[in-house]
């Protein structure tokens, strides 16, 4: 039999769940079960109250220094983690064991699973090496699922997934990194190889010059069009915020709700902190 690539990931897992198996690979489905097992404990049961904040890869690539100068420096307590928040990262945790397990099934070569990695002294750990490339695995919505699809991921990048997965290869010896992304709306996987790897170093080395300074760097994001409203609100970087009304606290937020989805339109001084943050 042929060697497996990772070209053929995909429709190799696609295949797999169209025509089964006869009997699992138990070793894999055990170590599926317990991952899963662990993201739970993780997410119900291990608090991070108690961890000083600190850089490591996964925020590295943050596309905001303020929010991350925020992150580590701010003296205020950033906006707690919701349940639909949590929800949502623990879906993710699951979708990658579940994907690497069918990845296994599928005959590929699955290694290195949270494999510790460092650069410069910053730390991180990847999701696996498929077929001898780095992978990262991801959850998407059907509208990011495009970018991985078309490859247009360097052109909107909100969550700065290309900086991350670029740390763990610089620090790896890899000359590309591949994400690995399942649309967790209608099942569809999709691959993106992404080569024009940024420079980790430099990255590591402005961070830590941004660190060095008292004052947090201005906002480099300004508010977009509301069309409903004709005012102006938070785009998705702040939306997506933990600090955005300590940030925007000079010009004010204001929370709507549209379709059950929170919309920060900017410019609403006569309120109070509290009364934003409940929507009143």
């Amino acid at each position: 039999m042929s060697k497996k690539t990772i070209d053929t990931l995909v429709p190799d897992i696609y295949k797999l769940l169209d025509e089964g198996k006869k009997e699992p690979d138990k070793a894999a489905l055990f170590e599926m079960a317990y991952t899963m097992m662990e993201a739970m404990r993780k997410q119900l049961w291990f608090s991070t109250a108690e961890r000083k904040p600190a850089l490591r890869m996964s925020n590295l690539g943050k596309p905001c220094d303020r929010a991350l100068w925020m992150d580590i420096k701010g003296e205020h307590e950033p906006e707690p983690f919701t349940p639909e928040t949590r929800l949502k990262f623990l879906f993710g945790d699951l979708v990658e064991a579940l994907i690497l397990y069918l990845a296994k099934e599928a005959g590929h070569t699955v290694e290195d699973q949270q494999k510790r990695i460092e650069v410069d002294g910053i730390v991180g750990h990847i999701d696996a090496v498929i077929d001898g490339h780095l992978v990262d695995v991801k959850s998407a919505s059907s509208f990011a699922m495009k970018k991985f699809k078309n490859g247009t991921l360097p052109d909107d990048d909100a969550f700065g997934y290309i900086s991350q997965i670029s740390g763990y290869a610089n620090a790896m010896g890899k000359k590309s990194g591949t994400f690995l992304a399942m649309d967790k709306s209608g099942g569809e996987l999709a691959t993106y190889t992404h080569e024009d790897l940024e420079d980790t170093s430099a990255r590591i080395k402005h961070v830590r010059e941004m660190l060095a300074v008292d004052t947090p760097p201005d906002r480099p994001f300004k508010e977009v069009d509301d069309k409903p409203s004709g005012r102006k609100k938070l785009g998705i970087n702040c939306s997506y915020c933990a600090h955005k009304f300590v940030c925007w606290e000079d010009k004010g937020l204001e929370l709507k709700f549209r379709a059950g989805r929170p919309v920060f339109l900017v410019g609403d001084e006569g309120k109070s902190k509290e009364e934003i943050a409940h929507g009143f």
